[in-house]
């Protein structure tokens, strides 16, 4: 007992302790913050086949709605997490720059996915 008061007697006759408590309790705080976001996985995660099979359909229909695209398919590929790790897209008119771009953010958009995991491929006649 002796050994708590004389350690708490040393810490009060530190100059400005409050102010080194209080920093050193922003950085855990900080720390901990950061922690937590970077076990996070951003990715969406799939509840099964049909979710998958659904969401090919979905993209494939608002793809082949775009102005001068015509036949599409979509491939949606997923880890044993359940994650979408990827999307390929096969499509006529993807030749096209723009609407190759339109493509990309279709399928971004409906599965909130990072552009780099879309590729997108010229449907072959």
């Amino acid at each position: 007992m002796n050994a708590i008061k004389n350690f708490f007697a040393k810490l009060k006759s530190i100059k400005n302790i409050e102010i080194y408590i209080a920093l050193i309790l922003a950085v855990v705080v900080i720390l901990l913050v950061f922690a937590g976001n970077g076990a996070k996985n951003t990715s969406k995660t799939v509840e099964d086949d049909t979710y998958i099979d659904e969401m090919e359909h979905k993209i494939c229909n608002v793809i082949q709605k775009i102005d001068g695209c015509g036949k599409a398919e979509v491939a949606i590929s997923y880890d044993g997490d359940e994650y979408v790790i990827g999307v390929v897209v096969v499509a006529e008119g993807a030749n096209d720059p723009i609407i190759r771009f339109k493509i990309v953010e279709v399928v971004v958009t409906l599965l909130d996915v990072d552009s780099t995991s879309v590729s997108v491929f010229t449907y072959k006649s």
